[in-house]
């Protein structure tokens, strides 16, 4: 598609400091950008430069191939709408009269609201879903009604690009994915074009079709989600290790926070080897490297979540092949990893034939004086005929430590390393 908004090498600076030099990229029309980065990286002037409202030192904007400081701003605001984070109202103004207002780029300056202003008003309200609070006071609606507010504003602009920064960056969970639903929602009825600042990376991976990755003034990688949202670029552009996978739902990149690495020491550095499988061991593997901790894993098979953590991360693993079950050869490399370990700790997971012996290992290192804590597993899904529950029984009469969830695992490790 053609470039609707085109950035064409732009300097900018504030007097106390630079922010872009040579940026060039381009909205194109009838998509959804996300625009993603560290804090300071500019998301926020660059949408303010999009909408005309500051200026470049050097380059230069074009709207619809002209120069965006030659458009008068009544035109530019009936082709751009900009939605802030938030808006203070200091008078009592209805929601309705909110909406209106986004009605003003067509008004000569003393002139009324005519009736095609309020139909269009009525429709971006019935779009946006919030119909129903016209009468009501901006002020004392929730966070996630006065950002739908602030949307039907902007759609009563008519326009044809959307500005948003950060939405969604005060609300809950379910509000947010409300909020990103309404946008795509408009952007494949109206035929919208979009820009969304975002401080999500899981949200703009699955809503937005291109992301720009904004580091140090420029771009530092622009492209499809799957392009941009990778491990190497959110170490090296966030400075911190995060585990990228495929959502099995959306195929969208999928992120998982495992922190910089920087860690607590709580004395002589302790191993814990985890047997885990599924993700069970992302949590706990997390927890314990931030606390000072070595960390080693196994039995796993290549391409089980928690093997991609340990790969990103470094940690020892005894592994088997894709779908395989626990080999002898597996079983001596999990049980070396146990004999260097202070303490084991078995997560839940399911339980069937091919990882067995995982709870075989845990009970031999219990059997040899080993520290062994273990995750309640109520097996709701037992393929082992029973003997996953056997084992799971002999662990507890042996005097294997088990603990409900994971708040108190730091706890039951830190007082079970300290009787050594």
């Amino acid at each position: 598609m053609p470039s609707i908004i085109r950035m064409e090498s732009v300097d900018f600076r504030y007097p106390e400091r630079p922010i872009f030099s040579g940026l060039s990229l381009s909205l194109e029309g009838g998509e959804v950008l996300g625009l993603i980065g560290p804090n300071s990286s500019g998301k926020t002037t660059l949408l303010k430069l999009m909408d005309g409202l500051l200026q470049p030192q050097r380059g230069r904007i074009l709207l619809e191939e002209r120069n965006l400081e030659q458009i008068p701003r009544a035109q530019v605001a009936r082709k751009i709408a900009v939605v802030p984070q938030a808006m203070e109202v200091p008078f009592s103004f209805t929601v309705g009269e909110i909406v209106l207002m986004g009605r003003a780029p067509y008004l000569t300056r003393f002139g009324w609201e005519k009736q095609k202003d309020l139909d269009v008003a009525r429709e971006a309200m019935a779009l946006t879903d919030v119909a129903g609070l016209g009468d009501r006071t901006f002020w004392e609606l929730s966070q996630g009604e006065k950002q739908r507010v602030l949307i039907a504003r902007a759609l009563a602009q008519e326009p044809r690009i959307i500005l948003l920064d950060e939405p969604t960056s005060h609300l809950d969970i379910n509000h947010q994915v409300e909020i990103n639903e309404l946008i795509r929602g408009l952007n494949l009825q109206k035929g919208l074009t979009v820009l969304h600042i975002s401080h999500d990376l899981n949200l703009a991976a699955e809503y937005c079709h291109r992301i720009v990755l904004l580091h140090q003034g420029s771009v530092f990688s622009a492209g499809v989600p799957s392009e941009v949202i990778t491990e190497e670029n959110i170490r090296r552009v966030y400075e911190t290790k995060v585990l990228v996978e495929k959502n099995p739902l959306s195929g969208a990149p999928r992120i998982t926070l495992l922190g910089k690495g920087k860690m607590e020491q709580p004395g002589p550095q302790r191993t814990v080897h985890i047997i885990c499988g599924e993700g069970s061991g992302v949590d706990s593997a997390r927890r314990l490297l931030l606390r000072g901790y070595r960390v080693s894993l196994g039995v796993l098979n290549t391409g089980d979540t928690d093997q991609k953590i340990g790969r990103t991360l470094g940690l020892p693993m005894a592994l088997e092949g894709p779908f395989s079950s626990i080999s002898e050869r597996g079983m001596e490399e999990n049980r070396k990893l146990m004999e260097k370990a202070d303490l084991v700790l078995v997560e839940r997971f399911h339980v069937g034939p091919g990882n067995l012996d995982n709870l075989r290992a845990a009970l031999e290192a219990l059997e040899k004086g080993k520290k062994v804590i273990v995750l309640e597993n109520n097996l709701e899904y037992d393929f082992t005929g029973g003997e996953a529950k056997a084992y799971y029984r002999r662990l507890k009469e042996k005097g294997a430590v088990f603990i409900p969830d994971h708040s108190r695992l730091l706890e039951e490790a830190e007082r079970h390393l300290n009787q050594n």
